[in-house]
C-alpha cells in the first residue's frame, strides 16, 4: 500500500510538473483582427400588380364599345375652284447611320375624263438630287374638264450611301381627286409609310401630301384659300380602372395587367465616408426546375449611395414565353421559377482605406398552375468592415482561467504533489521492512517457485522430522510411499501424532486434543 501511494504521488507530480510547463509555453499576447469601421449593406425589394378588370376582384369587365365613326374625304365645288396649291414632302429614315442619301423627285397627275383619252400633266418636272425635302407645286382647274377624275402621283428615286456600297430605292405615293357630280372629292389619307431592308440595311420611306384650295374671285366667297379640315384624332377610350393587390394576396396569372417592382438600396457606415458610388445590375430569370433556364436584363444603373429604382416587370411576356417554350420542347415541370436578381457594387473613401464591396438579393417567385406566389422575404442585410491586426493581451481562458490564472494554479499545484510526494517518500524510508538476505531471497522464490513440491520441516534430534501440517506430512507419505501411522494420547493434554516412518527416519505432525497444531513446526520424540 505504502508503495502504491508512493507511485501515485511520483505520477501526479510529473503531471503537475507537465502542467507547469504547458502553462508557460501558452503566450501572453495575441495577434487580432480588430475592426476600424464597420459598414452595413441593406437592400428590399417591393411590386405593385395591377390586374384586369374581373368578375372576382372587380370592378366587372365592361362590354366592348362600338368604333369610333370614320371622317369621310373632304369634298369642294368644282365650278368654283380656281387651283390647288400643294406640297409634297419626303424622308428616308434609317435605322443606322449612312454615308449619305439624295433623291430625285417629278410629280405627275392622270386627268380622266368620260368619253376622252387619259391625259397626263407634269406638275412637278424631274427636279436636280437633293436630300430630304418639301416641294411645292400647282394643279390648275383649268386643266381639268368638268366631271374628270384626277390622281396626282409623286415618284421618288433615292440613293443611299454606304459603307458596303450604295442602294438604290424607288418611293411612289398618289393622292386621288374624284368627281361627285358638281363637287370634288379629295382622299383624305395625305400620308404613307413604306418600310424596306436592303443590304443589311432596315429603313422606313415617308411621304406626305398637303395642300389649300384657292377659290375663284367671282365665287360667292371670294378669292379665298381653303385648307382641308382637321379631324382629330378620336379619343382614347378611358383606361379600365384596375385593382391592385397587395403583398401577400394569391396573384393569378391571368388577371395580371401589369406589374411594377422596387428595389431600395441603402449603406450604412458609423464612421464618415466620401466619394460613394454604386452600380446596379437587375436580371429577370426564368427557370423550369432541372430542365432549363433563360436570363434577361431589366436595368443598369450608376447611382451615388443610396437609390431607389422603380422598373417594369414584363410578367405577362414572361409568362408567354413559359407557354412558347413548353411548346417547343415538349417537357413541362411541376413548378416555374421567376427570379428578379439586383448585384449591387460599392465604392467609398474612408480615412482607413477603401471599401469596396458586393451586394446581391433576389425575390424569388413560383408559378404553378396558374398561381403565382412570391417569396414573403423581401428584405436583406449584409454587414462589413475595414480590419486591421493588433498584438492585445491573450483573451482566450484556459479552464476558466486567465493565462496567469492558469500558471498560477499550475505552479500551486506542482507545489501540493510534490509536499505530497514528499510525505510519501519519508514515509516508505522510514517504515521500509528490514533488509533481506540474499538466502533468504532464494528460498523465498524457491517457495514462491516450487511450493507444491516443497515442505517444510523442522528437525527435532537425528531421527525425527516435525513437518508444519497434514498436508505435508500427506506429501511425505506420497513421495516415499509409505503409510500415515496414528498415535493418540493417553491423557487428554497430550497431543494426536501422525507419523511417517523411513527406516530410522520419523516424520511427524502433532495435533493437539483442541483441533490446533501442538507449537509452531514443534515435534516430540516418543
Amino acid at each position: 500500500m505504502r508503495r502504491l501511494l508512493l507511485i501515485v504521488s511520483v505520477v501526479l507530480f510529473v503531471i503537475s510538473l507537465a502542467g507547469v510547463f504547458a502553462a508557460r509555453a501558452l503566450p501572453t499576447e495575441v495577434k487580432q483582427e480588430v475592426p476600424l469601421l464597420n459598414y452595413e449593406q441593406k437592400g428590399s425589394f417591393d411590386y405593385l400588380i395591377r390586374l384586369k378588370p374581373s368578375y372576382l376582384f372587380g370592378p366587372e369587365p365592361e362590354k366592348p364599345s362600338p368604333p369610333p365613326p370614320q371622317p369621310s374625304n373632304p369634298k369642294y365645288p368644282a365650278e368654283i375652284i380656281d387651283r390647288f396649291l400643294m406640297t409634297f414632302a419626303y424622308r428616308f429614315v434609317p435605322d443606322k447611320p449612312v454615308t449619305r442619301t439624295y433623291e430625285t423627285v417629278e410629280v405627275k397627275a392622270i386627268v380622266k375624263s368620260p368619253g376622252v383619252e387619259d391625259k397626263e400633266l407634269v406638275l412637278l418636272p424631274k427636279l436636280p438630287e437633293k436630300e430630304a425635302f418639301t416641294t411645292s407645286f400647282t394643279l390648275g382647274m383649268s386643266e381639268v374638264p368638268s366631271g374628270s377624275d384626277v390622281t396626282i402621283t409623286a415618284y421618288v428615286y433615292t440613293t443611299i450611301e454606304t459603307d458596303a456600297g450604295p442602294i438604290f430605292e424607288a418611293f411612289t405615293q398618289s393622292l386621288a381627286m374624284r368627281s361627285k357630280g358638281s363637287l370634288l372629292e379629295v382622299d383624305k389619307d395625305l400620308s404613307r409609310v413604306e418600310p424596306g431592308y436592303t443590304g443589311g440595311l432596315s429603313y422606313e420611306q415617308q411621304g406626305e401630301f398637303d395642300y389649300q384650295v384657292q377659290l375663284r374671285s367671282d365665287s360667292p366667297f371670294g378669292a379665298i384659300t381653303l385648307k382641308p379640315p382637321v379631324t382629330p384624332p378620336p379619343a382614347p377610350p378611358p383606361p379600365p380602372p384596375l385593382t391592385t393587390l397587395e403583398r401577400g394576396q394569391t396573384v393569378f396569372t391571368k388577371l395580371i395587367d401589369s406589374v411594377d417592382v422596387t428595389f431600395n438600396y441603402s449603406f450604412i457606415s458609423e464612421k464618415p465616408v466620401s466619394a460613394v458610388t454604386t452600380d446596379v445590375e437587375i436580371t429577370a430569370v426564368l427557370e423550369a426546375t432541372k430542365l432549363w433556364s433563360k436570363k434577361f436584363p431589366i436595368l443598369y444603373a450608376n447611382k451615388g449611395g443610396d437609390f431607389s429604382v422603380t422598373f417594369p416587370l414584363d410578367l405577362v411576356d414572361y409568362l408567354e414565353l413559359f407557354e412558347t417554350i413548353r411548346t417547343e420542347t415538349g417537357a413541362s415541370a411541376e413548378s416555374y421559377n421567376l427570379t428578379v436578381t439586383a448585384d449591387v457594387h460599392t465604392v467609398a473613401e474612408t480615412q482607413f482605406g477603401l471599401i469596396d464591396g458586393t451586394f446581391s438579393q433576389a425575390m424569388k417567385g413560383t408559378l404553378k398552375g396558374n398561381v403565382l406566389e412570391w417569396d414573403k422575404e423581401l428584405a436583406q442585410s449584409k454587414p462589413g468592415s475595414i480590419k486591421t491586426t493588433k498584438v492585445i493581451p491573450n483573451p482566450n481562458s484556459y479552464l476558466g482561467l486567465s493565462v496567469a490564472g492558469a500558471r498560477i494554479l499550475s505552479a500551486a499545484l506542482a507545489g501540493i504533489f510534490f509536499l505530497f510526494l514528499l510525505s510519501q517518500g519519508v514515509m516508505y524510508v522510514r517504515l521500509k521492512p528490514a533488509e533481506v538476505s540474499p538466502a533468504e531471497k532464494a528460498v523465498r522464490q524457491a517457495r514462491k517457485k516450487y511450493g507444491a513440491f516443497i515442505v517444510e520441516a523442522t528437525i527435532d534430534g537425528e531421527k525425527t522430522v516435525s513437518v508444519d501440517s497434514m498436508q505435508d506430512l500427506i506429501k511425505v507419505a506420497n513421495e516415499l510411499g509409505k503409510p500415515i501411522v496414528h498415535q493418540a494420547p493417553r491423557v487428554s493434554e497430550e497431543p494426536h501424532a501422525y507419523y511417517v516412518l523411513d527406516g530410522a527416519t520419523r516424520y511427524q505432525y502433532l495435533l493437539a486434543s483442541g483441533g490446533k497444531e501442538h507449537g509452531s513446526n514443534a515435534g516430540r520424540t516418543e
